[in-house]
């Protein structure tokens, strides 16, 4: 089970097709991740920017947050191709 004291933040992507990308690659090495989904228009996304700018220059609404175990991130970095974010 990945909780929030045991994950690590693998990747933030703006588009379902790369988060089934991910989330496929990672499968396919068998390593378990939890995926989190913010509508970026929601007043209660802590991002500061709606309330000056509104959601006409958002290119899109929803951000995905990919999370894994953090002993899994350097083999999960590797089966997906990603760089460390850090």
């Amino acid at each position: 089970m990945i909780l929030p004291w045991n994950r690590s933040e693998l990747a933030i992507v703006f588009n379902m097709e790369q988060c089934n990308a991910i989330t496929d690659a990672l499968e396919q090495a068998g390593i378990g991740c939890h995926v989190k989904a913010r509508d970026r228009t929601s007043p209660g996304l802590s991002m500061g920017s709606r309330e000056r700018s509104g959601t006409l220059f958002q290119e899109h609404r929803w951000m995905y947050t990919i999370y894994v175990l953090r002993r899994d991130l350097p083999a999960a970095q590797a089966a997906t191709g990603l760089s460390p974010i850090r």
